[in-house]
Parts: C-alpha cells; sequence; structure tokens
C-alpha cells in the first residue's frame, strides 16, 4: 500500500509539473497561478500545496527536472568522446546551449525579469543547480580521465559549469562556436599543472 501511494504521488507530481512546464512556456513563470495550475490537473489547492507549497517550489522542481534530463544527454556527449577530453567537453557544451535554445521553458527563464521570474535560477539562486552539475562532470571526469590532477580537475569543471551558464544567459555567439570556446578553456585550466597527456581509462 505504501508503495500504491508513492507511486500516485509521483505520477501526481509529473502531472503538475507537465501542467506547469505547458503554462510557463506559453505565458511566462510570472503568470503562472496556483489556482489555475491546480485547476488544469484536476485536484484541489489543498491537494497541490501539500505538493508545491509554493509558486516558487514549482520553478524550483521545473528547473531541476530540465536539468536531470539535461545532464542525460550530457553524459551521452561524454561517454561519445572518451578518447578526447577536448571533444567530449565540445560536445557536452554543445549539446546543452543548442537544448537551451530550443527548449520553451529555458526561454521562458531568459525572457523573465526580477526575482518572481525563473531567471534568478541561472544566476543568483543557481547554487543548488551548479551543485548539481558539478558534481556530476567531477565524477565521470575522475572515473574517465585519472590522469588529471584533482586540483585541476576541480577547477576545470568549475570553470566549464559556469562558462556554459553564462553562454546560456548571453552569448551572442552560435552554439558551436560557444562550445569550442568553453573546451580550449577547460582543457588549458585541466592541463595548468604540466601534465602531458589526459590518457582516458578504458571500459
Amino acid at each position: 500500500m505504501a508503495r500504491f501511494r508513492e507511486t500516485v504521488r509521483t505520477l501526481l507530481r509529473e502531472r503538475l509539473l507537465d501542467a506547469a512546464y505547458e503554462a510557463v512556456a506559453e505565458r511566462g513563470f510570472d503568470k503562472l497561478r496556483m489556482a489555475h495550475l491546480a485547476g488544469a490537473v484536476g485536484i484541489s489547492r489543498q491537494t497541490l500545496y501539500s505538493e508545491f507549497p509554493s509558486k516558487e517550489a514549482v520553478g524550483e522542481a521545473l528547473f531541476q527536472r530540465e536539468l536531470e534530463r539535461c545532464l542525460l544527454g550530457i553524459q551521452q556527449g561524454l561517454d561519445a568522446h572518451r578518447d578526447d577530453l577536448r571533444a567530449a567537453v565540445e560536445a557536452a557544451v554543445g549539446f546543452t546551449l543548442t537544448l537551451a535554445g530550443r527548449n520553451p521553458l529555458v526561454k521562458a527563464v531568459l525572457t523573465s525579469t526580477g526575482e518572481d521570474g525563473l531567471l534568478p535560477y541561472l544566476t543568483t539562486r543557481s547554487a543548488a543547480a551548479f551543485e548539481t552539475a558539478t558534481t556530476m562532470a567531477d565524477a565521470y571526469v575522475a572515473e574517465a580521465w585519472p590522469g588529471v590532477d584533482p586540483v585541476a580537475r576541480e577547477l576545470a569543471v568549475d570553470a566549464a559549469v559556469r562558462l556554459t551558464a553564462s553562454h546560456i544567459v548571453q552569448s551572442t555567439a552560435s552554439p558551436e562556436e560557444s562550445a569550442r570556446r568553453v573546451a580550449d578553456t577547460v582543457v588549458r585550466v585541466a592541463l595548468s599543472t604540466g601534465q602531458e597527456s589526459l590518457a582516458p581509462t578504458t571500459r
């Protein structure tokens, strides 16, 4: 019975996030209303607030879900280039920037204004997103390219995540050009300790 209730709650949460996604993509986060969200899914506001206590909680969950989906694509890009760190970074960053350019939720984020929008989740409230992305990337690089010095790896991963976020928010270059620039920077940082190679591990 407990597992059934948890399954039902998970399904409800996904329905709510799907409805919120559509509303935000169409009208923007600032026009999202909790009452309208509850009505779209056919539940009471009390039930909605038991799952998401505030509009900000909905925004955070939306952003986190899109981030997790993005990280899956990033991992696929890294997997395809385990023999070449630079190519792996370029593929991962290029995927992220291309996805951001096509994703209606990201567009809503970038066109929002003030603290009531979603933009702060890429700027002033970005700590959780950065932590998720850097933890995943750091673990991957440590396993795939063990020859990278730990300190250089930490700096390179941080640079990759922050530069990618910066390009999402304000870059005027193409995703391909931005990805090349980020990859160049990351490899330079990764090699900053003077090591001569970045030989990958084999699976």
